[in-house]
């Protein structure tokens, strides 16, 4: 199997590890009918014949965006990871795998992200092992669910930010 694999952070370099386990070869863009996405921060412009598999970290279609762990905690929606196809919509395309992750009355954003990018190097795994024996599972996302953007993390942080530390002590 030959893939196209981007990925920016840990979780990318974990995932890049297991395709390497795996012994799928990663080829240029241009080459690869399936391409890899694993935190990838850009929009893509081309999406080639087999797609583009998406590893996000929520329950989509919970927490679509950015800082997916820190709004599962404000919002108090379910959470987890998801692999999905790519659409021209940023997190809304079809849903391959999922897997689900408890969120715990102790948790932080953090704590959460710890634990789901364990979830999310599993979830990648598993979902390779279904594409190569043949699954290529298209599951509508579910009606309803949340969507952050960048800005809406700075404006929740800019809001608790006080000197007056009795509203925190009290809320």
């Amino acid at each position: 199997m030959e893939v196209a694999f981007y990925g920016v952070g840990r979780v990318a370099a974990r995932c890049r590890q297991v395709l390497d386990d795996l012994s799928i070869h990663v080829i240029t863009p241009a080459k690869a009918d399936l391409w890899l996405s694993v935190h990838w921060p850009e929009k893509f412009n081309v999406i080639p014949k087999d797609g583009i598999l998406n590893l996000h970290n929520s329950w989509l279609p919970w927490n679509g965006g950015a800082h997916a762990c820190t709004w599962a905690l404000v919002d108090q929606t379910p959470h987890g990871a998801t692999m999905h196809w790519v659409t021209e919509d940023i997190d809304k395309g079809p849903i391959f795998l999922q897997r689900p992750v408890a969120v715990h009355a102790d948790d932080t954003a953090d704590s959460l992200y710890k634990r789901t990018a364990d979830a999310e190097v599993l979830l990648f795994r598993e979902a390779l092992d279904a594409y190569r024996l043949g699954s290529r599972r298209k599951d509508p996302q579910p009606e309803g669910g949340t969507y952050h953007k960048k800005k809406d993390f700075e404006r929740l942080v800019r809001a608790l930010s006080t000197s007056d530390c009795k509203v925190l002590r009290d809320a």
